[in-house]
């Protein structure tokens, strides 16, 4: 059976680009990229098969501005375990404030945590959150524009997605970036979710090339099992505990 073609609308579309929708407008009218008008207001909708065909290659040489000498990929791929809301804000504080205090930029997927509740935190701190929103230093974007942009999980798809995220941050001219996601979104189970720990292995290959990218990847320890606990841990390099700190188990 042949798969139904998945249409974005223009803010999905420049979600999954990381670009403002005005670029798009932009493209669509030049014929820079294809798209679909719908509708009476003819609104554009867009092939996902075409934004993907849109983004950079995969094996374009890196190119990330210079940068003061950071962490090694060891611990720029960290899970991050937390057993409340307040747990996991003060595990998180550090590697959010360090990035947009420095005006560089963050990708924030969220699932369990409202939105509200994350911008509540960051203001507390004293950021100017609406004008980070407004740069683009700041992205906050749900599950279903991200992990589960397609209506299902697909893991070169996410790994695609998060390429042209930190692709995007080096061609704005920012030294550093940090995308961080709530992992929660996989526990209702939407299709294509067992395939979750296979993404995150081949995330280590992705902050080996991109030597001034950080990725943390959230587990709630009182939402997920032990088992799943385990394969985290197998996938990362880093675990970012109460504690500080300490090796993962990827590699060993």
């Amino acid at each position: 059976m042949t798969d139904t073609p998945k249409f974005l609308t223009i803010s999905e579309a420049a979600a999954f680009l990381h670009v403002s929708e005005t670029s798009l407008r932009r493209w669509t009218n030049s014929g820079k990229l294809r798209c679909f008008r719908v509708g009476g207001r003819r609104e554009r909708r867009f092939l996902l098969s075409d934004l993907l065909a849109f983004m950079p290659p995969a094996d374009r040489p890196a190119s990330p501005p210079a940068a003061p000498a950071i962490a090694d990929a060891r611990e720029r791929h960290i899970s991050l375990f937390f057993r409340d809301p307040d747990e996991q804000w003060q595990l998180l504080r550090p590697y959010l404030l360090a990035h947009l205090r420095d005006n560089n930029p963050v990708l924030y997927i969220q699932d369990s945590t409202p939105p509200e509740r994350l911008l509540g935190w960051l203001h507390a701190e004293g950021l100017p959150v609406d004008e980070l929103r407004a740069r683009a230093l700041l992205q906050v974007l749900p599950p279903h524009q991200a992990y589960l942009l397609a209506g299902r999980f697909d893991v070169q798809r996410m790994l695609a997605f998060m390429e042209s995220a930190i692709l995007a941050a080096y061609a704005a001219g920012h030294t550093r970036v940090l995308l961080t996601g709530e992992m929660t979104w996989s526990l209702a189970g939407p299709p294509g979710a067992e395939r979750m720990m296979a993404y995150e292995a081949l995330l280590n290959p992705l902050v080996e090339k991109y030597p001034t990218a950080t990725i943390i990847c959230q587990y709630d320890l009182k939402r997920f099992d032990a088992i799943s606990v385990l394969d985290a841990l197998l996938t990362h390099p880093s675990a970012q505990l109460p504690g500080g700190l300490v090796a993962g188990f990827y590699g060993l």
